[in-house]
Parts: C-alpha cells; sequence; structure tokens
C-alpha cells in the first residue's frame, strides 16, 4: 500500500489528470445512467391467455386450462404453474426461477404450444414480454363529438400499431368503449316463414364475403392480374346478401333482419373523472429495457400523434406517467445526499478545526460516486431510489478521515523538523495504510452476503450492493491517491492543530472512563453483555415481516361486488364511488376499470372494479389528512355507504406485484388445495371466520368460486333422434341464435371487424323466450327448442383456481396494527386447531408470508457467513486469532443494541431492509477495531508498554474513530429520517446503521481496550 502512495507522491500531476479523467467519465456516465423509482421485483412470467367466447368456467377449465398446465408441466427452470378458468377465458401463468432468462423460458412456451389438444377453432395466446410491475403509461382518449365506440376504434386501429411501435415498449393494451361489429339482428318469424335458421344465415354471409385471385394475363405489351372483388364493404352490401330461392324471388338478409352498427357484449368499462364510459390506454415498458429511455420515447410519440396523426378534435391526455415518479424520488434523494453530504463535511471541519483538511477528505465523496457510477454504466446496470438513496458519505470518507487526520496530526507534531512534508505524509500513511485496506475490505465483505439473497429481497438490494462495493473500492483509490497528492500541496506550509474545547472535554471525560474500565476489563465486558442481552429481550417485541412498503404516491382502490353482478348494475355503481373519491382534496385524478379488457389480459369479472387515485405531493397536503393511512381511513369511512361491497386499498404497481406472487388480488392469502368446488368452499369459509377473530387481520375475503347462475340447455339424445338431428346442429342454433357467432369479417382499408349472426334481443331474452327458438328439422319442420332439450337453470362455478395441478380456493386478508409475521403466524395455529381438512386437502400460506420465511432462512445463513468471512480477513491481517475474536465479539456486543432499540421505539417491524443495515453495521463498527488494535500494535512493536500503548492507542485514536463513526452516522441521518414517496424501502437499513453506530460508538471506545487487555500477551505476534 505505501508503494502506491510513494508513487503517487512522485508523481503528482498524473494523478490530477487521472483524477480529472475521472470526473469527465464520471459526468458521462451519470448523464447515461438510466434512473427508475424502484427495481423490477417480479420472477420472470409467462402468461398464456386463451379467449373461448361463450362458455362456462367448468368447460374452459376441462378442455382448456387442464391441457395447457399439462403441456407446460415439467418446463425447464419453472417454479410453478397456476390458472384461472371463468367464463370465456383461461389464463395460465409459468413463473420461473430468478436468472431463468426472460427470452429463453418464453421460447421454450412458443416451443410446447403446437403439441396442444385444444377445441376446434380455439388459439392461446402468449402476454406480451413485460413484467408486472412494467405499466409506466397511462392515457385517456378525449374528444367533445365522437362516441366512445370511435374513440375505441382509433384506439385499436391507429393508435395502439403506433405505441407498439415504439422501441422499448411491449404493448399498449386498450380498455373501455365498445369494440365496434357489424351486426346481422334476424326476426325469428320472418326466418322461420321462409324455411331457414339462424345457422343457414351465418353459412349463407360466409359464402358471400370473400375475393378471388385468376391469375394474370397480358394485352397490348402490359400484365393485368385478375380479381374477383366479392368483399362485402357496407351495411347495403350485407342486406342485399341471398339467403335464397324461392319460386324464382330471391330471399335477401333484409327481408329477414336487421344490419346494424353495434358493439360487441361489453366485459368490462373505463370511467375517467366525470366520463362513465371514457377510453384509455394503457403502455407496458419490455422487460429488460431502461423505464427513462422508453418513457422519453413514449412522451414523443404522444406529441406526434395528438400533432399530426389523430384527427383535430381527439387528443391523447396522459394521465399516469412513470416519470412524475422517479421525478419525485429522485428530488427526495439528491436532497437526502446533500443533507448528509454537508453533516459530514460539518463533522469533519468540526474535529479538525481546519477546513482544507476537512475538504481534501470531502472531495472523496463525489470522486468515489462518479467512480460508482462508472462501473454501473459499464455494467449496463440502471440506479434506483435505495441503490443510490442508501449510499453512507461517512462511510465512504471513513478510510479518507483516517488517512488525512493521521497525516495532519504527524505534519502538526513534526512541524520544525528537518524532514519535508512529503517524507511526513509518506511515514503517515504507513501508519494506517494497511488496517485501512483492510477495514474497507471488511465492509465490501459485509455487502457480499446479498448476492446469495433470492427473489424479491435479492433484485432489491443487490443494485444497492453493486453501487456500495463500487464506491467503497473507488473511495479506497482516492485515498491511497489523492488525497496524499492534495495535502502535500495544501498542507506544504505545514499544519497547526488548534485547541478543540469540545472535543478536549470530551476526551478529559473519556480519560477518566477508560482508566476505570481498564482497571476493571471483566466488569467492562459483563455490562457490555448484560446491555446486549437486555436489547434482545426487545425482539419478540419488535415483530417482523418481509419488506417495507414501496409508497408509489398514489393508491389503487380495489371494489369486490357480489360475483354474480351483471355489467349494468356494476356500471351504475362505479360512478358513484369514482364521485366520492372525488371530493377528497388530496386526489388529483380518478379513473375506474370495471371487469376485464376485450385482450383478456386481465383475468376477471364485472364484481371487480379497480380505481386508479391520483394523489398531490405530500408537501401540498394542506387539509385534515397529512399522511397517506389517514386519507385512506376517511376514504374508507365514506365508502362504507355501500354495503356488500369490499374495499382494498394497494398502489398500482404493488397490486400488480402481488397479483403476480399470490395469483389473488392480494399480498397475503391462504389457499386451501383439494379437488371438490363444494368442500374447497365449505373450508374456506370456516377458515375466513377464524382470520375475522385474530387480531391484526383485517379485509379478510373468501374468492367465491360457485354460486353463479347459468341457463343450462340440456340436450335429450332420443328426441332430436327423432327428427334426424345431431348435437352439432342444436348446439349450433344456441351458439348463434343466442350468443351470436362470427360468420365472417368485414374489411376496411387495414381495419377488420367482425360480422356477427344473432336473433333480435327479444327472442333470448329469458328462458321462456329461449325455449322457444325454432329449430330447423331436415323433414322442413320448424320446432321449438324445448322440444329438444331440458331447459333450467342452475349453480355452476365463476371462477376456478389451480396451482401446482390442483384446484384450490383462496382467502384473501390484509394486515394492519400488527406486525405481518405475528399475525400470520397466529392465524396459522389459530386455524390449524380450529379447522380441519379432508384427506388429500392442504393449506399453503403464500404471498409475502412466503416471501418473509424463505428471506428469514436465506439471513439465517447469511449473518453466520458475513461474521466468518470478515473473521478470516482479520485472520489474514492479524496472523492470529486472539485480536479477530475479540474484534468480532466487541462488534457483536455494541453494534445491535443501538439497531435493536431504535427499530423498538419507531415501531419498525424487523425485515430484509433493517436486517442489510445489520450487516452492513458490521462490516462498518469493524472499522473502528482495526485502526484502534493495528495502532496498539504498532505502538508495541516501537517499544511502548502493554498496557502503556493500549491507554495510549485509545486516547491517541479517540479522535479517528469519533470521527468515522460520527460521519457514517450522520452520512445516513437524513434517510433515516425521511419521509415521503419512496423512503419506505431505504428508511429501516439507514436506521438501524444510524443507531447502531452510535451504541457502536459509546461502548467500544471502552469495551475494545477492555478486551485487549484481556487477551493480549507480551509474546504475541504483532501485525499492524
Amino acid at each position: 500500500m505505501n508503494r502506491i502512495v510513494a508513487s503517487s507522491l512522485g508523481q503528482p500531476l498524473l494523478v490530477i489528470l487521472m483524477a480529472l479523467l475521472l470526473v469527465g467519465s464520471g459526468a458521462r456516465s451519470l448523464q447515461r445512467l438510466p434512473v427508475d423509482a424502484y427495481p423490477d421485483l417480479s420472477p420472470p412470467i409467462v402468461e398464456i391467455i386463451t379467449q373461448w367466447p361463450g362458455h362456462a368456467a367448468e368447460e374452459v377449465e376441462r378442455l382448456i386450462t387442464v391441457p395447457v398446465e399439462l403441456g407446460m408441466n415439467g418446463i425447464p427452470n419453472s417454479d410453478n404453474v397456476r390458472s384461472i378458468s371463468l367464463y370465456g377465458l383461461s389464463d395460465v401463468i409459468i413463473t420461473f426461477h430468478n436468472g431463468a432468462g426472460d427470452l429463453p423460458t418464453r421460447q421454450e412456451v412458443f416451443n410446447r404450444l403446437p403439441d396442444l389438444s385444444l377445441p376446434a377453432g380455439v388459439t392461446p395466446s402468449v402476454s406480451p414480454l413485460s413484467a408486472p410491475s412494467g405499466l409506466i403509461y397511462r392515457y385517456v382518449l378525449q374528444s367533445p363529438d365522437r362516441s366512445p365506440m370511435e374513440l375505441k376504434t382509433l384506439e385499436a386501429w391507429t393508435i395502439e400499431p403506433q405505441y407498439r411501435s415504439v422501441p422499448g415498449v411491449a404493448d399498449d393494451s386498450g380498455f373501455g368503449g365498445g369494440t365496434m361489429q357489424y351486426q346481422v339482428l334476424l326476426d325469428q318469424a320472418k326466418i322461420a316463414a321462409v324455411g331457414l335458421s339462424a345457422v343457414q344465415v351465418e353459412a349463407s354471409l360466409a359464402a358471400n364475403n370473400s375475393n378471388a385471385g385468376g391469375g394474370f394475363y397480358s394485352q397490348g405489351g402490359q400484365f393485368y392480374y385478375v380479381r374477383g372483388m366479392g368483399n362485402l364493404e357496407t351495411l347495403e352490401d350485407i342486406g342485399n346478401v341471398v339467403l335464397a330461392v324461392h319460386d324464382g324471388t330471391p330471399v335477401l338478409l333484409k327481408d329477414v333482419g336487421r344490419v346494424v352498427i353495434g358493439i360487441a357484449p361489453r366485459l368490462g368499462e373505463f370511467g375517467y373523472e366525470k366520463q362513465d364510459d371514457a377510453v384509455e390506454g394503457v403502455i407496458l415498458l419490455r422487460t429488460g429495457e431502461k423505464t427513462q429511455d422508453v418513457l422519453k420515447r413514449v412522451e414523443a410519440k404522444t406529441k406526434e400523434l395528438n400533432n399530426g396523426v389523430l384527427p383535430k378534435d381527439v387528443k391523447i391526455v396522459p394521465y399516469y406517467d412513470r416519470t412524475d415518479l422517479i421525478g419525485l424520488t429522485t428530488k427526495i434523494v439528491e436532497g437526502n445526499l446533500l443533507r448528509g453530504m454537508l453533516l459530514v463535511i460539518v463533522i469533519l471541519i468540526f474535529f479538525l478545526y481546519d477546513v482544507r483538511a476537512g475538504l481534501i477528505v470531502a472531495i472523496t465523496i463525489p470522486l468515489a460516486l462518479l467512480f460508482a457510477f462508472i462501473c454501473l454504466d459499464l455494467q449496463g446496470a440502471s440506479a434506483n431510489l435505495l441503490s443510490i438513496g442508501a449510499i453512507d458519505f461517512g462511510i465512504l470518507v471513513d478510510a479518507a478521515v483516517v488517512m488525512v487526520e493521521n497525516i495532519f496530526r504527524q505534519i502538526a507534531e513534526r512541524k520544525g523538523t528537518p524532514l519535508n512534508v512529503r517524507e511526513i505524509i509518506r511515514d503517515a500513511a504507513a501508519e494506517v495504510d494497511r488496517p485501512l485496506f483492510y477495514a474497507v475490505a471488511v465492509i465490501v465483505v459485509s455487502f457480499m452476503p446479498i448476492y446469495v439473497l433470492s427473489g424479491p429481497s435479492g433484485t432489491l438490494f443487490k443494485p444497492m450492493a453493486d453501487t456500495m462495493i463500487f464506491a467503497l473500492v473507488g473511495s479506497l483509490v482516492v485515498t491511497l491517491t489523492l488525497l496524499p497528492v492534495l495535502c502535500a500541496w495544501f498542507m506544504r506550509k505545514g499544519v497547526k492543530e488548534r485547541h478543540n474545547r469540545a472535543f478536549e472535554a470530551t476526551k478529559s471525560v473519556y480519560v477518566k472512563g477508560l482508566d476505570f474500565c481498564l482497571a476493571h476489563p471483566w466488569g467492562t465486558t459483563l455490562a457490555s453483555t448484560l446491555l446486549l442481552l437486555c436489547s434482545l429481550l426487545l425482539i419478540p417485541r419488535i415483530g417482523a415481516e418481509f419488506m417495507p412498503q414501496l409508497d408509489e404516491g398514489a393508491l389503487w382502490v380495489r371494489a369486490t361486488m357480489p360475483y354474480t353482478i351483471s355489467f349494468d348494475e356494476s356500471a351504475k355503481i362505479t360512478p358513484k364511488i369514482r364521485d366520492i373519491l372525488r371530493t377528497f382534496p388530496e386526489v388529483t385524478t380518478v379513473a375506474s376499470e370495471l371487469g376485464r379488457p376485450d385482450d383478456g389480459t386481465d383475468s376477471t369479472g364485472f364484481f371487480n372494479v379497480e380505481f386508479y387515485v391520483g394523489l398531490k405531493p405530500y408537501s401540498e397536503w394542506n387539509g385534515a389528512y397529512h399522511t397517506k393511512p389517514e386519507l385512506i381511513a376517511a376514504i374508507n369511512q365514506k365508502l362504507l355507504a355501500f354495503p356488500g361491497i369490499n374495499f382494498n386499498y394497494t398502489q398500482p404497481a404493488e397490486d400488480a406485484v402481488d397479483e403476480a406472487e399470490t395469483g389473488l388480488k392480494s399480498a397475503l392469502a391462504v389457499k386451501v388445495f383439494g379437488s371438490d368446488l363444494n368442500t374447497l368452499q365449505q373450508k374456506g369459509k370456516a377458515i375466513k371466520k377464524v382470520l375475522e377473530q385474530v387480531r391484526g387481520i383485517r379485509d379478510v375475503t373468501l374468492v367465491q368460486e360457485l354460486g353463479q347462475p347459468s341457463l343450462s340447455i340440456k340436450i335429450n339424445r332420443a328426441a332430436i333422434a327423432r327428427y334426424g338431428l345431431n348435437v352439432a346442429d342444436i348446439n349450433g342454433v344456441i351458439t348463434t341464435a343466442i350468443g351470436g357467432d362470427v360468420a365472417t369479417e368485414v374489411v376496411q382499408g387495414e381495419k377488420q371487424f367482425d360480422l356477427v349472426v344473432r336473433l333480435e334481443q327479444k327472442y333470448r331474452d329469458n328462458p321462456e323466450e329461449i325455449g322457444n327458438i325454432l329449430v330447423a328439422t331436415p323433414g322442413g319442420q320448424q320446432l321449438p327448442l324445448k322440444e329438444f332439450a331440458d331447459i333450467q337453470v342452475t349453480n355452476g362455478a365463476s371462477f376456478i383456481y389451480r396451482q401446482y395441478n390442483s384446484r384450490y380456493i383462496g382467502v384473501q386478508f390484509s394486515v394492519e396494527g400488527r406486525d405481518l409475521a405475528g399475525a400470520v403466524e397466529d392465524a396459522i395455529q389459530q386455524v390449524n386447531q380450529k379447522v380441519s381438512v379432508p384427506q388429500g386437502y392442504h393449506l399453503d400460506w403464500g404471498g409475502e408470508y412466503s416471501e418473509y420465511t424463505a428471506s428469514r432462512a436465506q439471513m439465517n445463513v447469511i449473518l453466520p457467513l458475513t461474521l466468518a468471512l470478515i473473521f478470516l480477513l482479520l485472520f489474514t491481517l492479524y496472523s492470529n486469532f486472539k485480536f479477530p475474536f475479540i474484534t468480532v465479539l466487541g462488534v457483536l456486543l455494541s453494534a445491535p443494541v443501538g439497531g435493536i432499540v431504535a427499530l423498538w421505539l419507531t415501531g419498525t417491524p424487523f425485515s430484509v431492509s433493517s436486517g442489510i443495515g445489520f450487516l452492513a453495521l458490521f462490516g462498518v463498527s469493524v472499522q473502528t477495531a482495526v485502526v484502534y488494535i493495528s495502532y496498539v500494535n504498532e505502538l508495541r512493536l516501537s517499544g511502548t508498554g502493554l498496557n502503556e500503548a493500549i491507554r495510549q492507542g485509545a486516547i491517541l485514536r479517540l479522535r479517528p474513530i469519533m470521527m468515522t463513526a460520527l460521519v457514517a452516522a450522520l452520512g445516513l441521518l437524513p434517510a433515516a429520517l425521511a419521509t415521503g414517496v419512496g423512503t419506505d424501502t431505504q428508511r429501516p437499513f439507514a436506521l438501524v446503521i444510524v443507531s447502531g453506530l452510535f451504541t457502536r460508538l459509546l461502548i467500544s471506545i471502552f469495551l475494545m481496550p477492555a478486551l485487549y487487555a484481556l487477551v493480549a500477551r507480551p509474546d504475541d505476534r504483532l501485525e499492524v
């Protein structure tokens, strides 16, 4: 190490040039470095969506979902296969291991799709390559004149293709408005009078809508194509289609029915502010793309569409843009960083009483950060709130503090001696460079186990570990190269240690306490042990959770209505809820999504309404509510006006990630697995009843799977046989006359619209009318449908959930007023005691709780591993066991105390974030012990007696130890105290480090000399 310092002092201009190069390259990397609010926490997911309109959940499960699941079983690197079957839709989700790779997993799925055995005409599709949290942009179409159907047509055929062409966009999914159709509405009496059926009309339309290619011919030296033009283009064309000829008179379609432009049966509806039926677009980020870069392209495309592509009366109005969240979190991070930097500089100048020394140390901060930015840029990584906001400037300058403080002290002490400044600096650096290298290595090692974490916790904290490790390496390089050169330049005329009264008073008190502790080393150690044990008693009262909530500065409100509610009834209630949400002054925008979009990408029904609630920045909340929980409580109080509707409150991205993790509309759920739906529902109800009595458990909802009324038309085979009919003939009537079947398509330029055939509404309104629908027999008779089938109302399944090739029912819940782990473990105990499940059935407690248990198991391995790695490094430094042992023991007895007490006082549950904070705390705490032990060893090697070296080393190293501990603590103090959007995840991490370093400082300055006195012997092998 000393040769690096000597080389730097010998080539100062080269060092300065390299520093300038670092500044230039770092600034360029900072400009290139993408910034996002949060990293994507979800594992690789491939979703297979299959639509089969008109079919019940049981049929969808049996004929589509189960074959797809079986076809995907055993797919490489998969964690599980999960599905939901509902009316007209099958949604199968395959979750893969982290690191499996998005493109290989999708390719494996695509390779298996052709081998699936599915009903004729059914084609599965794979969802776009986007993460659940990839929703980055929402917009609504506004026009003073156009209908929702017209806006929907513009969205589907003009706007969506434009946005999908933007690099980095995975998809633009439209929601709301009516999907335009050409509809043939038949009069049953008229078609019966001419001996036709709805099925025959459908066949005639398909046969009268096509073009033909007749090859080519040459004439007059020119080449001519031959084209047969028979496509249907207008309502008049459709009405003039010939269905039959009776006595030489053609029967036209317009003679037996009406041809109109209408909308497809609604699967959902989008509402915006006061508009009950509006049209929105949802843009998804392609996995692996940089959010900021893609958003810039999307915003440019919006401007282009508004200014030159869309009609003048239509505008795209964004109402959710991830750029706003990024800007807000970036502002918070910048504020925390600036305050932390200023606190560090103030502490440095206070202790050294020299502005030059303080600024020389402080220059390490920007240079170390720029070095980290270069490394992140070379990695192709992106920065986020936690990876940048959790950087502790104090930790970055700890090595610089020790180096500059020792140089400053040596120059002041040797003033007037014949040695020149460079020689003094080289000698001063030689005293501390080796222990500093190992101290920084120990801190780096304390972050290394983060790379062992898997799942969301690993995804969240690995970028922070990257940034901290790169910055620490950069700070060490700057400390060993640039800082000695700057000290040589700015301290060449010598320095003078001014009398710092505050520090001298502190040192005077410390010396008295030190002498007492050295006189009673066993008592000091015992007192420290008792203090630790007292703090450990607080752990059961702290509680635990997986991860603090990532505040997005917005609300996502979910309303769960009765599962059998109709679209019309749900559409009446939704605007009333939206109006209530708009009454709060803290709310900026309210949008609602009822049901599901036409593409089937959200597998739900009319009972489910989700509300996006945009909020003002918290700094602008001047009304009765000052925090989000207060606002949620007030909203919930007003929404009690809707009895029978359950409301749940999350956030936009959080909701999507929760659903991807559990398969349900909640972050916490217990699943009952088994085969019989009735048994599952019974056990689900019993579990719900128990959960409602558990303290801290709220919003308990059973996902009702049964109870969906349906009209069953059971075909009588004997009856159809008497008239020469087949089952397919009756099913054709049911599909076409009642449900409406797509006969063909009408092409208009680049647009294509379905041409649907069905009976007029009055002929299919109720069971009686449906029973009277006429069926044409081969003998020319027209008989009512009820002659061929038994028609009755029955109950069936609304949804069928599956996972691990088994059905399950879910009981969703949330936790309030209690830590997650304590509440769920209490619930597990009570459910196991009060609810018995039959043979072949079992329970699974998933979501955040399973993530918590997995992360807890990982932390149980990581913590001992970290301590072992630190011990090995210290053994390499000191070449014996006793000094590494007392270093680790001193850290364990002092550092955790403050972190545990702080978590208890602030009511912060233990989480992965605070666990990582403890790991970092251990690494930083080792540094002060290394500084002390190495200096005592150096004094002993120079001939100082053992007891005098222990005492003198503690007194002379008090200032650098206090400086390193205080700057490390105060550097993160703003992050520990910060509130607002994006601060929740980094706050437990910072809180543990800040409070732990304070107790570590107060205890270790007395404990370490006592421990050294207990183990040191005159014949020790000494290494500095």
